[in-house]
């Protein structure tokens, strides 16, 4: 599955192909868009349409009341909002409080594709109550943070996420993705999204159903995510496993590779000094500093200790490779061409 990051990537690469007057959802939906030109109504984040006023402190801190009030009606509503560029455009007034820029001007279709995709930005508490992440404050590099949820009641409450980083880092990619449709097309205000939502709701508009639903969508996503993550984790142990497993045998192959040659080197210099002693008996014998007889005694001991190293030797390469892996019939050659490969590395 595609983190935020690659869907960001992507849907900036296919809204390059679209003409002027597009935003692609990061779900791959196209929505057409209205230019800022000649509007009659409508703001533009950041930049409000000439006709219009700039908004007095007092009238934002309405918005923002109105938007934290009208979270749920407003994610209840989230098909609706999403397909109608102006709504998706609508600005919200929360300035998240970060040490990096990236969540400037944020806006309801923002919002609601947040919700969607960062994991935890849906609640669930452990008595059932329901709350959505709305304010985002903290520092990126120390991790203290502390943030704001509201509940389906409208109040709300301060929370300290963890890991911070992950939230702000998915908010800035999707709110950076349309940065500049912000700019260029027309945005409903808060207040006219919630009057055209209050006006086409004819009676029950099936609120805790939908709700229900995408709290429900969401944590499946939660969960997909984590059974992704754990299947991931899960190869990069078993492939860690593999490493450690395959590193110890390598040093268990040295280990006795190492031993051999050394018991090698000993009985080599062992018999290579019987074999001296052996001739220098056969050059005394010859020139008649030796019986026939103390030769035939002496010679038969070092004939005797020669077959005991070479059987020693041997016996070494059979039982001690039992001993060293009990678990794998190997041949001598193959730990041996095997440990020659590791010397040469």
């Amino acid at each position: 599955m595609l983190d935020n990051e690659q869907i960001v990537e992507m849907n900036e690469n296919v809204m390059k192909c679209f003409p002027e007057g597009k935003i692609v959802l990061l779900d791959g939906r196209v929505v057409d868009c209205y230019p800022r030109a000649g509007l009659a109504f409508g703001e533009s984040v950041g930049q409000p349409i000439d006709s219009k006023p700039v908004k007095t402190d007092k009238e934002i801190e309405a918005d923002m009341v109105r938007f934290i009030k009208n979270a749920f009606f407003f994610l209840a509503n989230k098909e609706r909002i999403l397909t109608d560029s102006r709504m998706f455009l609508c600005p919200v007034p929360i300035q998240c409080g970060m040490s990096i820029s990236g969540f400037e001007n944020p806006t309801l279709g923002i919002y609601i594709q947040w919700w969607e995709r960062c994991e935890g930005a849906m609640r669930t508490g452990k008595k059932g109550r329901r709350s959505l992440l709305y304010k985002l404050s903290g520092s990126s590099f120390s991790g203290h943070n502390s943030c704001g949820e509201v509940y389906e009641d409208g109040s709300t409450k301060n929370v300290e996420l963890r890991p911070f980083w992950d939230y702000g880092k998915s908010f800035i990619h999707i709110n950076n993705t349309y940065k500049s449709a912000k700019q260029k097309y027309q945005a409903y205000s808060l207040q006219q999204v919630l009057d055209i939502l209050d006006h086409e709701e004819e009676g029950d508009c099936g609120y805790e159903h939908t709700i229900n639903q995408q709290m429900q969508s969401h944590a499946i996503t939660t969960l997909n995510y984590l059974i992704s993550g754990m299947k991931i984790r899960n190869e990069e142990l078993a492939h860690r496993y593999e490493e450690l497993e395959k590193a110890l045998f390598d040093e268990r192959v040295l280990h006795f590779y190492d031993r051999y040659k050394d018991m090698e080197r000993r009985i080599f210099a062992e018999m290579e000094r019987l074999h001296q002693q052996k001739h220098d008996l056969e050059m005394a014998l010859r020139r008649g500093d030796s019986s026939n007889q103390d030769y035939q005694r002496q010679i038969q001991i070092i004939i005797q200790r020669i077959k005991e190293a070479e059987r020693e030797l041997a016996g070494f390469k059979d039982e001690e490779i039992l001993k060293a892996f009990p678990e794998q019939a190997l041949q001598f050659w193959r730990i041996e061409s095997y440990a020659q490969k590791l010397r040469e590395k």
